[in-house]
């Protein structure tokens, strides 16, 4: 503390705002989990009130999380959200919107392990306690442990300066549709680029995160002022959004099946239902039992589906089918392969998977950590056949540049097709984007397949000349 401008310094810190420019690698949306991965770049505005533990957030993002990067990308506009405890709203253009839990957490872990409180939240663990120091980079650092929130956290000193270098730290996110996947989930914060600050606070203007061993962000504070004026500043929650949601997070393994969907379960073809939802999953019923095809979100999520499957038929699941390799989209293999079910995977995707069954999920157990069990998995190379009868199914890696961990399944009696996550619309009547719509289209003629109607992870079905008029309409084809 003395080496940071000291503890009396640290604590007249009761309020905190900066701005930051950055870049985060966005690892699960990626098209190979090795990278290079697709990058964000972002500016942030962070308010923090330290005492009364509220805080607002105002982020713009560029390149690929921005708004059609595809085409000639406009500027994003800040959509701010607010956070008071355990209730966050976003500040959208039709008024504030409970914005769900998990930038509640990650919230938490601004107010613990921000510089200006890192050191504070490790004096007042109960249970801090000095680790054989080791040498990183060759030099010399103390090691701290102690717990935070049943989070196990290590910190890093540097032996010649004092300051801290990082923190980590594991714990589960429940509220997360990305990391939840994980379960116990390992993050790494790196301070840098330290500087002296008017109030004699010494304080690291860059940040560097690492998740899950996988590079995640960093950023680098541009302005920083501490202990602003509040005066004028939106941190309050409104009170009817706070009542409704304060103490009611709901976790993603507890969603309901076919929660945010477009509709009702439907027939697309005699024996074979989707499941309308976030992600959609689908019902294949087959002459020895039903195939599921996709196993979204959460374990839980998908012994939902799994259960549904069997009551729709009456027939035992057989398989599962997975796609794609995004974060989201594999989280049920793990229920799958709990149940003794075959999954069938594209080969690429082996490395994530086994990664993914291996994962540790000891703060909040699913049924694999309960009951570990070895996988069946078949993984596609190249077009297999799964099946017989009206509802025999081909699945098809794509092996194109985004979908190269992706597959598509063919209905050849129906004339059917799930693209997987490859395309979808693009919220203003067209699809997101031109690119995928050519990959596809290029594959299907590839595999000679010869479909009527396609659907895919979040659409229903829809006629394939659609999406060849819209990439001839694109390409200025029809002129």
């Amino acid at each position: 503390m003395e080496a940071m401008g000291g503890r009396a310094r640290l604590n007249a810190i009761t309020a905190i705002e900066y701005v930051a420019v950055g870049e985060r690698d966005m690892v699960e949306q990626s098209e190979r989990p090795t990278g290079p991965y697709f990058r964000d770049h972002f500016r942030i505005h962070e308010v923090r009130d330290l005492v009364g533990r509220r805080t607002r957030v105002e982020q713009t993002s560029e390149a690929y999380n921005g708004d059609q990067w595809w085409l000639q990308q406009p500027q994003t506009p800040a959509t701010p959200i607010v956070i008071n405890g355990d209730v966050a709203v976003d500040e959208t253009a039709k008024g504030p919107q409970f914005a769900g839990g998990s930038s509640v957490q990650q919230n938490e872990e601004q107010f613990a392990f921000a510089p200006e409180r890192l050191l504070t939240t490790a004096d007042a663990a109960t249970d801090l306690r000095r680790m054989p120091p080791v040498r990183l980079h060759g030099v010399l650092h103390h090691v701290f442990a102690f717990t935070w929130n049943g989070a196990p956290c290590t910190l890093f000193l540097n032996a010649d300066t004092g300051l801290p270098w990082r923190i980590t730290y594991t714990r589960a996110y429940p509220f997360h549709t990305f990391l939840s996947v994980w379960g116990d989930v390992t993050t790494s914060i790196t301070y840098n680029m330290w500087t002296l600050e008017p109030s004699g606070v010494l304080y690291p203007r860059q940040w560097t995160y690492e998740r899950v061993h996988l590079p995640d962000m960093h950023f680098a504070i541009v302005q920083l002022h501490l202990n602003p004026s509040l005066d004028g500043v939106t941190l309050d929650v409104p009170k009817d959004i706070y009542d409704a949601h304060h103490g009611k997070l709901r976790p993603v393994d507890q969603i309901p099946l076919g929660a945010y969907g477009s509709g009702s379960p439907h027939e697309l073809a005699p024996g074979i239902t989707e499941y309308p939802g976030g992600w959609n999953v689908v019902f294949i019923k087959q002459r020895d039992g039903v195939v599921v095809l996709e196993a979204p979100w959460s374990p839980a999520y998908t012994q939902r589906a799994l259960d549904a499957a069997v009551r729709r038929y009456g027939l035992p699941v057989k398989a599962v089918i997975t796609t794609s390799d995004s974060w989201p989209h594999i989280a049920g293999v793990r229920q799958a392969v709990a149940d003794g079910i075959r999954v069938y995977a594209l080969d690429l995707n082996q490395p994530i998977l086994e990664r993914l069954i291996a994962a540790p999920h000891r703060m909040r157990p699913d049924d694999l950590q309960r009951h570990p069990r070895a996988a069946r998995f078949t993984f596609v190379s190249t077009p297999i056949i799964v099946g017989d009868g009206p509802n025999r199914l081909v699945i098809a890696p794509y092996r194109t540049a985004t979908g190269e961990r992706q597959m598509m399944v063919y209905f050849p009696a129906h004339r059917l097709l799930y693209i997987s996550d490859l395309f979808s619309g693009d919220g203003n009547g067209g699809w997101f984007t031109p690119e995928y719509l050519h990959e596809a289209i290029g594959a299907i003629h590839r595999e000679r397949f010869n479909p009527q109607m396609i659907f895919g992870m979040h659409y229903d079905v829809t006629p394939y000349h659609t999406i060849v008029n819209a990439l001839k309409t694109f390409t200025h084809e029809n002129d």
